[in-house]
């Protein structure tokens, strides 16, 4: 074909001259549009097999960006959106229009090989959120052909594949330091296609892994590309999640603060007030109890006790103990007046103990008896009343002080462990 245009440039149907770089760029250089046509860029060599990658071992690099995670306790998984740059040169092709950009690889009639990869220790298999792309851009100057296209070897300009994953994997969750605790998780890849000793990975470039910025639950502190060896066909993808405590500081231990100062406060009540603080501290109780049961039907079962456990244990030791006291220290005051101290009945003259039954039924003959018996009585109850009341400041200023260095010392771990 006889043409004016210099050998760098592609020749229209009208005769214009139309730079090679600019060949199929999506744009119609010339004026029918002659140069968008047929613009198909892979070619594959006669001995071109789609089935069997290029080379063994084969150069290979990966790039993972971890779009979105989430942490599934109860099934003791994670779930992720990634998406997987994958890129290897394959020398069984030539290629054709490639850019300073991106391009997707297209051909006629045939297919290229590209890895498989699945998820090893999947829940169930890695899904796609759409057909993997195969993409590449030149590296090289090219060669020009005929005055008709410019010709890239495989060998020294890159395929890249892209392929947007969503992963259900399995992890194994350590809850001993839950609400406090830091979760890792490996996400094992395979490339299904390619013997175990087939990839030849380039590091450190392959080590570069996006990790997703944002979590509801969790801060994400660490993202890794992790290798078995230099020649393996599989990789991991390990995630370090951080818990945000600040949920349960206000769903957690906010309340129960609140509700041990209420149970701790029956203690400070007149020793006569047996009702409202035995009411008081009965409530908090079942509360707790509560708490406790929304709290673990959220979590999965484990054969140890997690720290929520031990905060929660504690608080409801606490508030039996003040029950207890109270119990101990209980009154319960008659129609007439009096103070009388554990279970009685009524008698004519009075309320008696039982034990004093027969004692009390008998008649005093000398009303001075009478009265060095009352006076007595009334000292015996007195003293039994300072008794009590001993006992219940001493168990105020004891479960108080416990309290108070439970609480320094479990949040002082807490803090420590973050």
């Amino acid at each position: 074909m006889l043409t004016k245009c210099s050998p760098d440039h592609f020749t229209c149907r009208d005769n214009q001259c139309v730079p090679l770089e600019k060949v199929c760029n999506s744009e119609n250089d010339c004026t029918d549009g002659g140069d968008e046509i047929d613009c198909f860029t892979a070619h594959p060599l006669a001995t071109y097999i789609s089935t069997s990658p290029p080379q063994i071992p084969l150069p290979f690099q990966v790039d993972v960006n971890i779009r979105t995670a989430d942490v599934d306790l109860m099934n003791a998984a994670v779930r992720a959106n990634l998406r997987l740059r994958i890129s290897w040169e394959d020398a069984r092709m030539e290629m054709r229009h490639l850019q300073n950009v991106y391009k997707r690889l297209t051909l006629y009639n045939s297919t290229l090989w590209s890895p498989n990869v699945q998820t090893f220790n999947s829940l169930e298999f890695a899904t796609t959120a759409s057909h993997p792309v195969i993409m590449a851009k030149r590296l090289s100057p090219g060669k020009r052909v005929d005055g008709e296209y410019l010709s890239f070897p495989g060998h020294g300009n890159p395929v890249v594949n892209i392929n947007d994953l969503h992963t259900h994997t399995y992890c194994r969750y350590d809850l001993l330091k839950y609400p406090d605790d830091i979760q890792t998780c490996n996400i094992t890849f395979q490339i299904l296609n390619v013997r175990q000793d087939g990839l030849k990975w380039e590091l450190p470039s392959s080590s570069e892994v996006k990790c997703p910025v944002f979590h509801e639950e969790f801060w994400v502190k660490d993202c890794r590309f992790l290798l078995p060896d230099n020649f393996s066909s599989r990789f991991f993808v390990q995630l370090t999640f951080r818990r945000k405590n600040a949920y349960h500081i206000w769903a957690t231990y906010l309340p129960c603060i609140l509700l041990l100062g209420i149970g701790y406060g029956t203690l400070l009540l007149p020793l006569d007030n047996f009702n409202e603080r035995d009411t008081m501290s009965l409530t908090t109780l079942l509360v707790f109890i509560s708490l406790y049961a929304q709290t673990t039907a959220s979590l999965p079962r484990t054969a140890y006790l997690k720290r929520i456990d031990l905060w929660y244990v504690f608080c409801i030791a606490f508030l039996t103990l003040v029950i207890f006291t109270n119990l101990a220290t209980s009154t319960t005051t008659n129609t007439r007046g009096t103070t009388a101290e554990g279970p009685f009945w009524w008698h004519p003259s009075g309320p008696v103990e039982q034990r004093n039954e027969a004692w009390s039924s008998k008649k005093l003959s000398n009303s001075s008896t009478q009265q060095q018996q009352q006076q007595e009585q009334q000292r015996h109850e007195e003293s039994r009343r300072k008794r009590k009341e001993l006992v219940l400041k001493t168990a105020s200023v004891v479960l108080g002080v416990t309290s108070l260095i439970f609480i320094i010392v479990y949040f002082t771990g807490a803090y420590i462990t973050m």
